[in-house]
Parts: structure tokens; sequence; C-alpha cells
């Protein structure tokens, strides 16, 4: 399967897996199709992010189909779907820590545009205009994410928000065609989680891509997907637009519950306004 430009539509159909004895996944459905964004919720265990790491290859199901604009990529290992642009961020945001950002999100570009080892210690043209490039690439990310002013700041130093937002920003360099979010707010305090919807959205500007996003957050998955799916012990309960789930019985009974209020971002219920770039807050820390 060659690669493609654009964004990728991802169908999955009657997925299972098993861990042992247990089936973590059952006959599970999905269609995302090209530039969409798909919100799967669900209570813990439901097999959410189990279906992230099918998609990217993490994990292998033992029945059912995955198709890549049309191509079935089951067989295919992470890094052959990553060439693909099949791009997967994970809960727990691993940065170095005595890093600079610029710096973070140079190491990063420089896996998107590999040199020589000698053209590098040479300094030929070819490496230097790659240098160029990928600067100019660094650039016009932290630009469009907000993160110009935490440049020079060293990771450690940042709060976890703007820390998932330098996560962010190398998921961006790696160019990604079909992006898997697994909980993107986790972890975060309210207010900046409420500042993740405007950049998320951003995010799917400036990738173009199909995005699959698991989230703890509904309000934040209600105002930002285009489709929601809920699940439940490994299989799909209901599935639809925003507005159609909202009012699905067997989705308010296997995990919404709750009143409309409670599905509504909190900023848009009166609230102060919230930043849409990354925390003002470049201080260590208190619970990294």
């Amino acid at each position: 399967m060659s690669a493609q430009r654009g964004p990728a539509r991802l169908e999955m159909a009657q997925l299972v897996v098993d861990y042992g004895g247990l089936r973590a996944v059952d006959g599970f459905d999905l269609v995302a199709e090209p530039g969409a964004i798909v919100g799967l919720i669900g209570p813990n265990g439901s097999g959410k992010t189990t279906v992230l790491d099918v998609a990217s290859g993490l994990v292998m199901p033992v029945a059912g189909s995955i198709r890549l604009d049309e191509e079935e990529v089951a067989d295919l290992l992470p890094e052959e779907r990553a060439a693909l642009g099949v791009v997967r961020s994970f809960q727990d945001c691993r940065l170095f820590p005595e890093l600079t950002v610029e710096d973070t999100l140079l190491v990063t570009a420089d896996v998107s545009r590999p040199v020589g080892v000698l053209s590098t210690t040479l300094q030929l043209p070819r490496a230097r205009r790659a240098e160029r490039a990928k600067r100019r690439d660094v650039d016009a990310v932290v630009g469009a994410l907000g993160l110009e002013r935490f440049r020079h700041y060293r990771t450690s130093q940042l709060s976890t928000g703007t820390r998932r937002v330098v996560d962010l920003a190398s998921i961006v360099l790696a160019g990604p065609r079909l992006l898997l979010l697994d909980e993107p707010t986790a972890g975060i305090a309210q207010r900046e989680a409420e500042a993740f919807i405007p950049l998320l959205r951003r995010l799917h500007d400036v990738t173009g891509s199909t995005i699959v996003l698991v989230e703890h957050d509904v309000p934040l998955v209600f105002e930002l997907c285009s489709t929601v799916v809920v699940m439940e012990t490994g299989s799909v309960v209901a599935a639809g637009r925003p507005d159609t789930v909202r009012r699905d019985p067997r989705a308010l009974a296997a995990y919404l519950g709750a009143s409309e209020e409670a599905l509504v971002v909190t900023g848009r219920r009166g609230a102060p306004p919230v930043s849409t770039g990354a925390s003002e807050d470049p201080r260590p820390d208190e619970n990294p």
C-alpha cells in the first residue's frame, strides 16, 4: 500500500480483542470519514484505548477488519502504519525534561527529515537545507499552537497542560493523516481542559487529519466531535451525531446518565473565558 496525501478514512469492522480470558473488544464497528473528528466515550474498561491500540497496530485483534483508505492494514506493524500517516498519542505525556520546547520539537522534526551522519557532520548543502526546513516547520507549529512565549523553557518547567500542548505540537510535526488521541486532557486543570476545545480545533485545521479521540471529558467530546461513539464492555452502545447520541436512552443508561447541563462545556454556561493557547504559568507543576 503506497502512502497517500490528505486525511485518511478509517473503517474497523467486527473487531475482537482478547487478553487471555478477558474479551476487551467484542464486535466493534467504526467508520471515521476523511477529515472527521470521532469521539469515543464510555466507562473505564469499556475498550476505548484498546481500539486506539488496534488502529495503531500496537495490539493485534483475534478477528475483524481494519481498513485505511479502503486497504486492509490489520497485518501491518505500527511503524508501517506510521509510514502511512497513522499517529497515536498516549495519556502519559513523556518529554525530555532538560530539553527546551524548541529543542524538543527540533528532535521530533529530525525524525520526519532524516539526514545522514556524514552530511550533518560536514554541513553539506543537503544537511543545511534540511536544518532550515526543520526550523521553519518548528516556527510554524510554535506560532499555530501559541507556544512562542515558552519556546526557551525546559519542558520540566511547564504546567501539565502546557506539556500536553508541546506533545500535540510534536504530533503536528509528524504529519498525521489519521490522528489517534488518547485522553489529551488527562491530569490537567479544568480551565486548561476547557481551553483544549479551540486548541484541538486548531490542531485539526493545521494537520488536516482525521481524528479519533478517546476522552473522559464528555462536554469536550460533544462540543468538538462530529460523531460520538459510546462504548460499554467492548461493544458500541450508541453512535451518531452528538445531538442524536445525547438523547439516546442506551447511551444515557450506559454512560451519560446526566442532565442536559452536564453535557455542556462549563465556559458556555457563563464561566469566565479561558486562554485558547498554552498555560500561562511556566512554573514547575506541583503535581507533574
